[in-house]
């Protein structure tokens, strides 16, 4: 045990009460009341001689002990000059008939002290001690007085420090060293800061009175970006130390997530439940959906706000249109962070799909059918295979499925065509014309205009049929499966290379020729008997990629640039209206009164943070906007020859159908718009 007794030498003894000098008398009376207090030992007797103990240390004073109240005993050495910082050993002691018994917390060890001498301020003890080595313990005799030590040194606020998390912390906790000196304890005291980490302004919100309790949270901190805390440690002297200000930015205190834990779905909705969250600073859940592609943030839409700490399931009774949704669950703070995301924690695939979702990642080409109340649609599906189907959108259903499939790419867009012939789906490859079925899209055969390279086509009437490539414009005669040239006349005089030369069919005898680097049209007349005449150029600023970014409505004499949000005349070819909304132009109405469209548009940024589920209507005459709400993002829209608003959308926020998402996700769907 380490002795507590003599301040002069650290040693290890171990003493029983037989170890009493019988010489010396004791004071059996003592009372303990008269120990209690701060002692320094000024003198040393042993074997008839007296010697003074010395001061170890000037700078700091002499070394000292302290019988406490609480039965505890305290001693301290000071062996270093630089802080002060004394040695401090910790025994507990009991007084019995003048016999003192120190010992050690674990009871492994303990000192007998006989008291000779007590008074207010003189306190003589011996104690049998082995000084020389020799194992026989022989009788010293110290003299203690009162003693007041110097200012103690503040050696703890330093030591107020922030307890930190790997990476990020999701709550504000202090910890700091435990007083231990040689006054009395009477507080910790916390204070925060709002204004410019300012000790004078800062508020007290915490007072602890436990000398042991050396840590603190802050529970309620204020909603802000920044603020300071300080520590301040009272003793019975007063303020022993005040900390340096510790600076928290809230942007890093980022709360714990929280794990799935279960989840479930029926034909119509989805739940998911979670653990609740136990930290600090709580603010809400967010429930988020995704599709599969996990990297695309504009795929993430938010689906639920949940206040209540105690709420942890939720149900999705309007799941989003996209096969095995994705759902996550995350926890924000007072200070606006969320919890991150933990794919194997918080996040969870659910094995759901809508029957109305088409098997499908992109459309390049697509053809309406107003009467069969059907689409012809060219595309990729998730499997990374290219189909060629009839969908049918009351029925929800595929209703033909080609199985001879086209085998080049092509920019020249698929047809749906009535003539002689019957309803037709028309497929470019080469300089070829496939010809499908269009009641079951089987391949019929080939049409074959001469080697063009074809860019466009129309259909006119009496099988006169009409293309272009990328020098002329030719007519000819279908007979069944073959094509006999009538007519040829050359175009733009500048060879603009092949595709984006446009065929706008106006009516059975007229159409224009457009190409998007030349920013005007041609105008053809063709006669019943396939001859062409040239009428010249035409100031129509015409834009089309593919898929009839054109459109003419005949009961309106209307002509659409939907890449250009401008209305011109058939009649004269003059501006009718041009209009900044709806932003995206998708299409005419059946009679050409209005205009379909949508306010979904990236921009600069690629933002897609303002994408809505709504349909925008402008409405020709009055100038005026209207909205329906959609079940997702209109990407094609169209009205079917019963007054049926139909679109083709998507379950998550796209710019086009035929855009190409970057895994393979299936979020195409037909709507019909209430």
């Amino acid at each position: 045990m380490v002795s507590i007794v003599c301040l002069i030498f650290v040693f290890i003894i171990s003493c029983t009460t037989d170890d009493i000098d019988s010489t010396k008398s004791i004071l059996k009376y003592a009372k303990k009341e008269n120990l209690y207090g701060v002692w320094s030992i000024y003198k040393v007797e042993s074997q008839g001689r007296t010697a003074d103990v010395p001061v170890n240390i000037q700078e700091c004073g002499r070394d000292f002990f302290i019988y406490r109240e609480n039965q505890e005993y305290d001693e301290f050495l000071f062996q270093e000059s630089a802080t002060c910082k004394p040695t401090q050993n910790k025994l507990k002691w009991a007084l019995n008939n003048g016999i003192i018994t120190l010992s050690d917390f674990e009871n492994t060890g303990s000192q007998i002290v006989t008291i000779n001498s007590l008074s207010a301020t003189n306190f003589v003890f011996t104690a049998m001690l082995d000084f020389d080595g020799d194992n026989v313990n022989e009788p010293y005799t110290f003299t203690a007085y009162r003693y007041l030590p110097p200012n103690e040194f503040d050696i703890y606020t330093s030591s107020f420090t922030r307890v930190e998390e790997p990476m990020f912390s999701s709550h504000i906790e202090f910890k700091w060293n435990q007083y231990n000196g040689y006054n009395s304890f009477i507080k910790y005291e916390i204070f925060r800061s709002n204004d410019g980490c300012s000790v004078n302004s800062a508020q007290l919100i915490k007072t602890i009175e436990d000398v042991n309790l050396t840590s603190f949270i802050d529970e309620n901190p204020p909603v802000a970006g920044s603020f300071c805390y300080f520590l301040k440690i009272y003793t019975d002297e007063g303020l022993l130390g005040e900390s340096n200000a510790w600076y928290i930015n809230t942007e890093s205190i980022i709360p714990k997530n929280v794990a799935i834990v279960n989840s479930s779905y029926n034909d119509n909705s989805i739940t998911i439940s979670w653990e609740k969250y136990t930290g600090y600073y709580f603010s809400h859940y967010e429930i988020r959906v995704q599709d599969q592609n996990t990297s695309s943030s504009y795929n993430v839409q938010t689906v639920k706000i949940i206040e209540d700490v105690n709420v942890t399931s939720f149900t999705d009774f309007n799941p989003p249109y996209v096969n095995n949704p994705v759902y996550s669950i995350y926890v924000h703070n007072i200070f606006g962070n969320s919890s991150p995301l933990d794919m194997t924690k918080n996040m969870i695939k659910i094995g759901f799909t809508r029957d109305e979702i088409l098997d499908f990642n992109n459309f390049k080409f697509l053809s309406f059918d107003a009467q069969s109340k059907s689409f012809f649609l060219y595309g990729k599906s998730i499997k990374n295979e290219m189909r060629l189907v009839k969908y049918d959108y009351l029925n929800k259903k595929i209703a033909a499925e080609a199985f001879k499939m086209p085998t080049s790419s092509t920019d020249t867009e698929m047809k749906l065509i009535t003539s002689e012939n019957g309803k037709e789906l028309l497929f470019v490859q080469g300089g070829d014309l496939w010809v499908y079925d269009a009641s079951n899209l089987i391949y019929k055969y080939a049409l074959k205009p001469n080697n063009s390279l074809v860019n466009s086509f129309a259909y006119l009437s009496n099988n006169i049929w009409v293309v272009a490539d990328g020098d002329y414009v030719k007519t000819y005669k279908r007979n069944g499966s073959e094509f006999l040239k009538i007519d040829e006349k050359l175009h733009f005089p500048d060879h603009q290379g092949s595709f984006n030369y446009e065929i706008t069919k106006m009516d059975a005898n007229t159409i224009l020729l457009s190409h998007n680097n030349e920013g005007r049209a041609i105008q053809y007349t063709i006669n019943s008997e396939g001859q062409i005449t040239n009428n010249g150029i035409k100031q129509l600023p015409m834009y089309a990629r593919y898929n009839s970014d054109i459109a003419v409505n005949n009961s309106s004499n209307l002509i659409l640039n939907k890449n250009r949000n401008t209305i011109y005349s058939s009649v004269n070819y003059s501006v009718v209206a041009s209009y900044p909304n709806p932003v995206i132009t998708l299409n005419f109405n059946k009679l050409g009164t209005k205009i379909f469209g949508t306010n979904n548009d990236v921009g600069t940024n690629g933002n897609y943070n303002h994408f809505k589920k709504e349909l925008v209507v402008y409405d020709i005459s009055n100038q005026g906007l209207s909205k329906l709400a959609t079940k997702g993002y209109p990407l094609y829209v169209a009205e079917d020859d019963v007054g049926n608003i139909v679109s083709l959308s998507s379950g998550f926020p796209r710019t086009r159908y035929y855009d190409y998402r970057t895994s393979d996700v299936a979020d195409l769907f037909v709507e019909i718009i209430k």
